[in-house]
This record gives structure tokens, C-alpha cells and sequence, in this order.
């Protein structure tokens, strides 16, 4: 079923461009693009988090993480809030300007709320829209490749959208890059951190956890919230020891005591999306 969507104009400031250093090269500029704001609001607090798309046939599809759309933790298998408008914002094509797309998802399009945990399931969502043929769009099928998906990448790059603490304009997003590396001894540190941290912590819950390997990886550094939905991209080099970037997760939310991050492992999310 196609979402139903309206337009509205919205005038951005030059602190909504890309916050990439001058220093960073024509690539990982590009990459940038594979990115894009979206917005929920409940009662007066808006939430930020971040979207890409991907292609299926003649259907776009946006996705990102269940929660930052539905407002359920898998982490605490709670409801955080509600809200029937995800707000997503794109920029024109060949111009300096965006605007916002509402996106209905309410119950009716998307479903009632489900509640469950992070060891079940993955957490992403995806949701048919019909794109506006003045929006630049790209798509995450651009970067996906089964010789790459699986491997460990030399380092990782995501972009999202994190904002601070405190008052903010509405649907303002300025764009944020997380340089980082694949962690291989990922749980490790975390059951170690529960065991310094939290030594009451039950084994059963420690197996629980455990249990989320065959769905998510660590990576390092800490991605703060807002950044949640990213693609993440593996660094590698072909045949010809040339640079290329693959998609290879999704960011799923950071793990604070271990400073580093879960990830949705790349083909567990492609799996999802096909």
C-alpha cells in the first residue's frame, strides 16, 4: 500500500548542508547523499532519527529502525511514543533548498505498534512513499554487492542526524559523520562491561543478549542518538587496490558503558529489504 504524503516548503540554512570537512574527499561526500533526515512528533517533543532508501521494482521504499519510526525500544521493549506523521526531509534537485514530506503511518498504513525485543528480531522498517520527482533522491541498492556485504571492511563511515539536548527549530538537521572500525571483540567488552557494571546481572540475561550476535556487530566509536537508521558503509579495496565503499549495516542504537555501537549486520538487513 503507497503512504499518503503532502509538501511543505521549508527554507534551510547552510548549517543544514552536509557537516563534512573541506579535507574529505569527492566519495565520501557522495556517500553523504545515501542519508536523510527524518522527524516524528508527539505532543511537543519532536524526535529525530535518521532514513535511507532502497528500491524494489517500481517500489521506493524508506527505511529505517522500528523505534525511530514507532516509537518502540527493542532494547526495553517499551512504547517511547506515538505518532501517525513520520516527517521526512529532502533536498531538490538542482538547488540549495528542501522541503518535508508527511508521511502517513498511522496504525491503518503501517500496522499497529508491535512490541518486541531486540533478540527476536531486527530492528528496521520499511514503508512504501511515492517520492516527488523534484526531490534528489538516492538509493542504498547503488552500494549493495554480495562479494563485499560479509567481509570486514578496513573502517566504517555512517552519516546521520543527532541533535543536541534543548530547544531546537523545527525539523532542523544538520548532518554528522561517525569514522570508525568494525569491533571483532564487540561482545566481549559489553559482557565484560556487565560484569564490572552490573555483576548482579542474571546469566540468562547475559545469554539473551549474547543471542543478538547473529543479528547485529559492534562498532567503535559511540553513535549518539539521532543517528539511528544510518547505513553504514564498509571501507574496502577491489581487485585494482582502488578505495570503494559498500553498504554494510545499519546503525541500530549505541551501547553507552561500552562506547561503541550495534549495528544490523548487512545481509540480515538485506534479507529484510528483499
Amino acid at each position: 500500500m503507497k503512504a499518503r504524503y503532502s509538501i511543505f516548503a521549508l527554507s534551510v540554512c547552510a548549517l543544514a548542508f552536509p557537516f563534512l570537512s573541506a579535507a574529505q574527499p569527492s566519495d565520501l561526500h557522495s556517500l553523504s547523499k545515501y542519508s536523510y533526515p527524518i522527524f516524528t512528533v508527539s505532543g511537543n517533543q519532536q524526535y529525530t532519527g535518521t532514513a535511507f532508501f532502497y528500491r524494489s521494482g517500481d517500489t521506493t521504499f524508506l527505511v529505517s529502525n522500528y523505534h525511530a519510526i514507532k516509537g518502540m525500544s527493542p532494547l526495553k521493549k517499551v512504547i517511547n511514543f506515538k505518532a501517525d506523521s513520520l516527517f521526512l526531509k529532502y533536498r531538490i534537485k538542482n538547488s540549495y533548498d528542501f522541503k518535508v514530506l508527511a508521511i502517513d503511518i498511522s496504525d491503518e498504513i503501517t500496522g499497529e505498534t508491535e512490541i518486541f525485543s531486540m533478540v527476536d528480531r531486527i530492528d528496521l522498517l520499511k514503508i512504501p512513499v511515492d517520492i516527488p520527482d523534484e526531490a534528489e533522491i538516492l538509493f542504498i541498492n547503488d552500494l549493495i554487492d554480495p562479494d563485499y556485504i560479509n567481509e570486514v571492511p578496513e573502517e566504517v563511515v555512517a552519516f546521520g542526524y543527532p541533535t543536541n539536548p534543548g530547544t531546537i527549530a523545527a525539523f532542523f538537521s544538520r548532518q554528522q559523520r561517525l569514522h570508525g572500525m568494525v569491533n571483532p571483540t564487540g561482545y566481549i567488552d559489553y559482557a565484560n562491561s556487565l560484569q564490572s557494571n552490573y555483576p548482579e546481572t542474571s546469566d540468562s540475561a547475559k545469554t539473551i543478549m549474547k543471542e543478538t550476535e547473529r543479528f547485529y556487530y559492534f562498532i567503535k566509536p559511540y553513535a549518539s542518538q539521532g543517528y539511528s537508521g544510518a547505513p553504514v558503509f564498509g571501507k574496502f579495496r577491489n581487485t585494482n587496490n582502488q578505495v570503494i565503499y559498500r553498504f554494510t549495516g545499519v546503525i541500530f542504537a549505541g551501547q553507552p558503558t561500552t562506547r561503541q555501537t550495534w549495528a544490523i549486520k548487512g545481509d540480515v538487513a538485506l534479507e529484510y529489504l528483499q
